[in-house]
């Protein structure tokens, strides 16, 4: 009965919306009645690094020169990672991974995700993880971009994601800007849907004055307008698809409430992560990227006073220890993972669920620690792609840098994802030759391969 229902509602919405765009909410739709299904990707970054002594069940470790692995269903999550419990099967722990080929220090910046040296002052050096998976799984936003800071601007550039060579990828930081990006065409009124027709007759006009002055100019600065030319395009097209989303986007988008205006910026927070799941659902997107925070983001919804810097030099705040504030911080992040994934989790799609059909990813800007050194990254993967990704709870710990058989780094990791993709390569980033030879750190991780 319930795949009748949505057959039905399928067909409505397909009259619906296609005389303007058939968006690709629908298409999945449609793919996942004939059991083909889309690959989503989220990453969520965290600032002053991801201990990874705190995510260790008790009686597993890390940090030796053994490959450990064992199912979690052995053993007890620790206390940090309560809110996984529901997810215990569908989660995999991953120690024992090392980027030293990145920048060091506060921030490895756009090579967290790209396995490079990067700069925030610079112009990134190749794509990130994030990046190029969104190129290789378009909709109507390839990416979306969400961070929590203490300013107030609606789009903000933190050198995290990129898309190739100097094509860093923006974050909608103001959640109500975002929800205007994202959901803005069925705001009240219907003010916003009238604006994206009228913005979409603009930039017709607009592509129509490009392609004129394009023929008469020299072959070498016609290429250079046809980028402006395809911006306009994609622009002009995503509006369109939106406004033909009208009835889906109002079913599936989050409530406005108090915390979009919040003047406490985990509630914004919250905001990002609520958006993240309807965008996912809707089909706007996906990949998305939430980086959790910045050196400067101070958790008071939480009662924490301290900015993340502070906190990572080992300020505490009032009666919490520099470790308490580190453990709430990442408790709530884990929360609103969860919450996400349950939000998946719900929805039929195939012959499972959205979340069987996706891959979350709960790492650090910075590796394990607020000054980093690379050798360890953890990483927090819930999710497994219909059994592609070989876990169903997985505690998976590496030889350690420095030992002799530590070979692999996060590049295998990102190997790995593209792998998961369906676009396998056996390089991602910067090898790190400190450990041997290219070839010897090529491939994706072997043993999460199904």
């Amino acid at each position: 009965m319930k795949n009748a229902n949505r057959r039905a509602i399928l067909k409505g919405v397909t009259l619906g919306a296609g005389s303007l765009a058939f968006s690709p909410f629908i298409r999945h739709l449609h793919a996942s009645e004939q059991g083909e299904v889309p690959k989503r990707f989220v990453f969520v970054l965290k600032s002053s690094g991801l201990q990874g002594e705190y995510l260790n069940p008790e009686g597993l470790s890390h940090g030796t020169g053994k490959l450990v692995d064992a199912p979690l269903a052995d053993y007890e999550l620790p206390s940090g990672l309560v809110s996984l419990e529901p997810l215990k099967d569908k989660l995999t722990i991953i120690q024992g991974l090392s980027g030293k080929m990145t920048r060091l220090g506060h921030s490895a910046h756009y090579g967290a995700l790209g396995g490079y040296k990067a700069s925030p002052h610079a112009p990134p050096l190749d794509a990130t993880i994030d990046g190029h998976l969104s190129e290789s799984l378009p909709s109507v936003f390839n990416h979306v971009g969400f961070k929590m800071g203490e300013g107030n601007q609606g789009v903000t550039f933190p050198a995290i994601s990129a898309k190739g060579k100097g094509q860093q990828l923006p974050f909608q930081q103001n959640p109500m800007a975002a929800f205007e990006n994202l959901f803005g065409s069925i705001l009240e009124d219907g003010d916003l849907k009238k604006k994206y027709t009228r913005t979409g007759n603009v930039l017709d006009a607009m592509s129509d004055d490009i392609r004129r002055l394009q023929q008469s100019l020299p072959s070498s600065e016609k290429e250079k307008l046809g980028h402006y030319l395809n911006g306009f395009e994609s622009l002009r097209d995503r509006r369109v698809k939106l406004v033909g989303m009208q009835e889906l986007l109002r079913k599936n988008a989050p409530d406005l409430n108090d915390k979009y205006t919040s003047r406490f910026k985990t509630h914004h927070l919250e905001a990002h992560f609520d958006m993240a799941a309807a965008s996912l659902i809707c089909g706007l997107t996906n990949v998305i990227t939430v980086h959790a925070d910045g050196l400067d983001s101070v958790y008071t919804g939480i009662g924490i006073g301290n900015n993340v810097h502070a906190i990572g030099h080992g300020a505490g705040y009032a009666t919490l220890t520099a470790q308490d504030c580190r453990n709430a911080i990442r408790s709530f992040h884990l929360e609103l993972i969860a919450s996400l994934a349950m939000k998946l989790n719900a929805v039929p799609e195939g012959n499972g669920t959205m979340l069987d059909n996706t891959i979350i990813v709960y790492t650090s800007d910075n590796a394990a620690k607020h000054h980093s050194v690379g050798i360890d990254w953890p990483m927090l993967v819930i999710g497994n792609l219909g059994g592609k990704l070989k876990s169903n709870g997985r505690y998976l710990a590496y030889p350690h840098y420095g030992h002799a058989d530590h070979r692999y780094t996060i590049c295998n990791w990102f190997t790995t994802l593209c792998h998961l993709a369906g676009i396998p390569q056996d390089l991602f980033g910067q090898p790190d030759m400190a450990i041997g030879r290219v070839e010897d750190q090529s491939g994706p991780l072997s043993e999460l391969l199904a």
